[in-house]
């Protein structure tokens, strides 16, 4: 498999993932789902979904799993009073991101049609996030962007860091590197815009150490058969936390 070139089209369309049971914020996530945990009057997903239609996106998946009805509610509501199109898609187990989106690309082909955005759902984005993004991927002929973030050589283990070619652009995203080895203190938030001609590279993704099939590796593979991919450098998303 070849990676094709960009398609030049507008995007207008995101894959959000929602699943997770958000244990980290338990006793929090027990009966709220991460993405609906409330920061200054609003759901943490209003943030995300506001720089999404502020950029132009006007069709959102939304990977659920952990009380995905109150997902699917709140999908319902958005739609109707922001004049979009959202639709859940249910992930019936927890196998990571590329299992994900593997799920999305069964169930809603459509979605991968043309470029999209896919995105975790923990941020708490300013407006202009998807935006810049957006904006930055269309002045580039790469086929994926990849939203980067600066991070501490101590936080490097945890997260993730990127392996540049001599042109910057991305050679790998590794994933939790062991201590001292990360490639690079450039991390990558877990947000692309990735072409249609991922989804074979899905598909076909091993699972990870980790015992999950990560999206970070079908991008990676996609990259070594020929695909290029360049980062923005952004604000390190700030993420919902417990109160006071």
């Amino acid at each position: 498999m070849t990676p094709e070139t960009k398609t030049g089209m507008p995007v207008t369309r995101a894959v959000l993932l929602a699943a997770g049971r958000g244990t980290r914020l338990q006793p929090y996530t027990d009966n709220t789902p991460k993405p609906l945990l409330v920061h200054r009057g609003k759901p943490t997903l209003d943030y995300l979904m506001d720089s999404l239609q502020w950029a132009g996106v006007n069709d959102v998946v939304l990977v659920t799993h952990h009380l995905g009805d109150q997902l699917q509610g709140y999908a319902y509501a958005r739609a109707a009073s922001h004049r979009l199109q959202i639709r859940c898609v249910h992930q019936e187990h927890l196998f990571g991101t590329a299992h994900a989106l593997q799920a999305v690309i069964e169930q809603t082909p459509d979605i991968v049609h043309n470029e999209f955005i896919l995105s975790a759902t923990d941020y708490l984005v300013p407006r202009e996030f998807f935006p810049d993004l957006l904006q930055f991927h269309g002045q580039h002929d790469a086929a994926v962007s990849v939203s980067l973030k600066a991070l501490d050589a101590d936080a490097m283990t945890g997260r993730s860091s990127i392996r540049f070619h001599p042109d910057h652009s991305i050679a790998e995203i590794v994933e939790k590197p062991p201590l001292g080895s990360a490639p690079s203190q450039m991390g990558a938030n877990l947000t692309f815009v990735l072409p249609p001609d991922i989804a074979p590279f899905v598909q076909e993704v091993p699972m990870s150490e980790r015992g999950e099939h990560e999206i970070q590796q079908a991008i990676n593979q996609w990259i070594d058969s020929g695909g290029c991919a360049r980062g923005l450098l952004q604000p390190e998303p700030a993420e919902w936390q417990v109160p006071n």
